[in-house]
């Protein structure tokens, strides 16, 4: 079925944009709402929106979406794996989570932490891969490293009469950044140092929502801001390895991806009362997402139980009240691991919608080489991958094999905070000191820093 959003309903989207700042975490809902009043084709791209629902999605053949990931470091980190400069490892930790996340086979497949949604979980079936190809044709490794004089970017400096203003500035060359290559057919991604100077919190990244290729080939001042198109993350918050702080999932480049290809919060973004926030036209409407008012940021396992709206009063396809859906990849929950067929639907319908329409299209069917074996070597790689840590979920032991030599186990809390750690390197470590919960388990080698999220359930 096509529906056709009217323009008498952009008073409305704007209204619903303009909500509250979520917290920092994540400002895709604020910059698009500025967007949307700045440049009159992108409303009209969400004025153009067309939804055909109910795809097969079991059938969709894997979409390869070319990647580029641009590196914004600080001068005096010219070493790569040295603070804000990542290492090409950090790299492919953050893309194994990406391919993982969007292919279903994420390590909480089949057995997540609580199995509330367990029927509701959908499989995009999307791969990123690094561009071979640069835009002139010239062979690349699909990143780019730029040494900047600034000491980070300021995402509340958004103002648009600012050329250079800092929650776009990473995206141009004249602004201390790098030009990102052609949007429509490389999905670009930018790693630099995030702050804020108003609100208090942070922000770990954001994305617009698609429309910003839809321009008025009569109108060269309509293309202004296709620069802007893609995702910015911080670089502590991309994999979760390297650099990145022990609290990290790897999954705020999942959360944002999501926005890239139409996707919206899961949560109300009112200023009060509860909402299904993505069962609309502008959502995709994805009507399998429960509605939900408060924003839950603890983490999720089997004894989580929020449920903050009554279901029974929205049109989805819930028979009865069920629990907020905190494990949602939208959500801004500490741990989340997935998307469901409804959210799945919405991102398949923009890869096949053309970009007046709000869609992608052009990305779905770019032309440029991929590599999507990896960017470290072979022998690293393997290193890497041989650390098995098991059972998981676990009671009180966890078991560590690896054919590395180990010289420390850290455990970390849900805020990054150390509380366990050995260098009495046995097979095993004992848990029984730590409450029930969600862990990060960081084990160290003269190779690498491997990282696990681990699951204590008595």
């Amino acid at each position: 079925m096509k529906k056709i959003i009217s323009l008498s309903l952009l008073l409305i989207l704007t209204n619903l944009l303009n909500g509250q700042e979520n917290y920092k975490k994540c400002i895709t809902t604020k910059l698009v709402n500025k967007e949307i009043i700045h440049n009159e084709y992108y409303a009209k791209a969400i004025n153009n929106i067309q939804v055909y629902q109910n795809s097969d999605i079991s059938k969709q053949a894997t979409i390869t979406i070319p990647t580029v990931i641009h590196v914004i470091h600080r001068q005096n980190h010219t070493n790569i794996g040295t603070g804000t400069n990542i290492s090409d490892a950090q790299i492919e930790d953050a893309l194994r989570i990406l391919n993982e996340d969007f292919s279903k086979t994420n390590p909480e497949f089949p057995s997540p932490p609580r199995n509330t949604f367990l029927n509701n979980w959908g499989n995009p079936n999307l791969q990123f891969c690094l561009a071979t190809e640069d835009p002139n044709g010239n062979p690349t490794n699909g990143i780019t490293r730029t040494s900047t004089t600034k000491q980070n970017w300021d995402a509340d400096d958004d103002d648009n009469n600012d050329p250079c203003h800092e929650a776009n500035g990473m995206k141009k060359t004249a602004c201390g950044g790098n030009d990102g290559w052609d949007p429509s057919r490389y999905m670009n991604i930018w790693i630099c140092d995030l702050t804020n100077s108003s609100g208090g919190g942070m922000t770990l990244g954001y994305a617009y929502l698609p429309g910003l290729l839809a321009n008025n080939p009569f109108d060269p001042s309509s293309y202004d801001d296709d620069y802007k198109d893609g995702l910015v993350v911080d670089y502590r918050y991309f994999g979760t390895i390297g650099i990145t702080v022990p609290s990290t999932d790897g999954r705020t480049a999942t959360h944002e991806i999501g926005h890239y290809l139409g996707l919206m919060h899961t949560f109300c973004e009112q200023s009060s009362g509860c909402c299904d926030n993505d069962n609309n036209i502008f959502g995709g409407f994805v009507d399998d997402t429960p509605a939900a008012e408060d924003i839950y940021f603890g983490i999720v396992w089997s004894a989580t139980n929020n449920n903050s709206c009554n279901d029974l009063n929205y049109s989805n396809i819930f028979t009865s009240d069920v629990l907020d859906m905190d494990e949602n990849f939208m959500s801004y929950a500490a741990n989340t691991w997935m998307f469901t067929y409804g959210q799945v639907n919405t991102m398949i319908n923009v890869l096949n919608r053309s970009e007046s329409n709000y869609g992608r299209n052009a990305l779905k069917n770019s032309t440029v080489p991929t590599n999507c074996s990896g960017i470290i070597s072979s022998v690293d790689n393997y290193e890497y991958k041989n650390i098995n840590i098991y059972p998981n979920p676990t009671q009180d032991i966890i078991y560590i094999k690896s054919n590395l030599k180990i010289n420390k186990i850290g455990v970390y809390n849900i805020l990054g905070k150390e509380v366990l750690t050995t260098t009495d390197l046995k097979e095993y470590i004992n848990l029984t000191s730590l409450n029930n919960g969600i862990y990060l388990i960081k084990v160290y080698t003269d190779k690498n820093i491997y990282s696990e999220r681990i699951v204590i359930e008595r």
